[in-house]
């Protein structure tokens, strides 16, 4: 388990950047935290850093986004219980695939072994990210992530 503490929503983009940057690979990574926690501004920062897209809107509606280079979105607010067969698994599971979900509480039991969750709390500007490994691919981007950026 790795502690951050951020400052603003500016940190918590960048420890999303720097993330990307990590991640070497396929992985699934699930961010939890109450409304507000900052899960989608860190996603935005992944996804900025991995496509250069500035402002990636939250897939609360659509439930998923798909970009390019393999990399997916998946944000469960709007479900009380998901059923993950709604969703091409294949392609989203698949080896080399970036999965990144909010509230994934919402299909709790249905993800991978192999992953990095994500846990941010906080109140006003200040949040902790608490990150856990499960898995070799999921440790080894916990060892690269250079932080603070």
């Amino acid at each position: 388990m790795r502690r951050i503490e951020l400052e603003g929503p500016d940190e918590t983009r960048a420890l999303g950047q720097a993330l990307a940057r990590a991640v070497k690979g396929g992985l699934c990574i699930l961010l939890r935290g109450e409304l507000g926690a900052g899960k989608t501004t860190l996603c935005q920062g992944f996804i900025e850093d991995r496509t250069a897209i500035a402002y990636a809107p939250s897939p609360t509606f659509t439930l998923l986004q798909a970009y390019p280079g393999g990399l997916y979105h998946l944000d469960l607010y709007r479900l009380a219980h998901a059923d993950l067969r709604e969703f091409d698994m294949e392609e989203i599971f698949a080896p080399d695939a970036l999965l990144l979900v909010e509230w994934p509480e919402r299909a709790e039991g249905e993800w991978p072994p192999e992953r990095l969750e994500i846990r941010l709390t906080g109140e006003g500007n200040y949040r902790v990210a608490e990150l856990a490994a499960e898995g070799p691919a999921a440790e080894q981007a916990l060892e690269r992530l250079g932080w603070p950026a």
